[in-house]
């Protein structure tokens, strides 16, 4: 029985470096690297920056709150509900700030106000404040369109959450790429070592 002599080690008695295993690495840290783009970009987008109240003629009147991705009720009343729709003011925190409002919604399980942040402009608030008293007074004049007032400040937020999800987006590609090259390495690698994998003979003779 012969037996070719064994592929020589490289110098330093290390074996080599293998390109699959750093690629795959490579792809793993992107993904680590991705997944918080991706999480506040998500957090982002779905942020309830927009505040509805959609009315029925004659009611109920449902208060939701919107993101770019999802929509959520958050309560259901009936005309009697609607107390009153108040304005109330602020200042921005810098010294000698602008004013700013909001209109709150005033009923008998608290109060609910009708815009994600506090607005810059008096009158876009008495203006949601006069079709909601107008709609309490009156909710069968407007015929079959009922009621809806809205304040949607989810411009900011949206375009922050797009920029990071697109950075995760990209990020993820990059891992794909490598997740690729690194499966082309190993096929490589394994090829490779049966190449040179030695091999046994039989000789046998009388």
């Amino acid at each position: 029985m012969t037996e070719p002599a064994p592929s020589e080690t490289p110098a330093g008695g290390d074996a080599p470096p293998s390109r699959a295993r750093a690629a795959t690495l490579g792809a793993v840290a992107f993904v680590l690297l991705a997944a918080p783009f991706l999480v506040f970009g998500g957090m982002l987008l779905n942020l309830k920056a927009r505040v509805e109240l959609a009315c029925t003629p004659g009611g109920p009147c449902t208060l939701f709150h919107q993101g770019w991705l999802t929509r959520e009720p958050v309560e259901r009343f009936t005309v009697e509900e609607l107390q009153d729709v108040t304005v109330e003011r602020n200042r921005t925190g810098r010294r000698g700030g602008d004013n700013l409002y909001r209109p709150v919604l005033e009923t008998p399980r608290g109060k609910f106000p009708l815009s994600y942040k506090w607005l810059e402009q008096l009158a876009d608030a008495e203006r949601t404040a006069e079709a909601v008293n107008r709609f309490r007074a009156a909710p069968l004049a407007g015929g079959d369109t009922g009621l809806v007032v809205f304040h949607d400040q989810r411009r900011t937020p949206g375009l922050v959450g797009s920029a990071f999800s697109g950075v995760g987006l990209v990020l993820l590609g990059v891992s794909g790429w490598l997740g690729l090259k690194a499966r082309r390495h190993r096929r490589a690698e394994r090829a490779s070592q049966l190449a040179n994998t030695p091999r046994v003979y039989s000789v046998s003779g009388k």
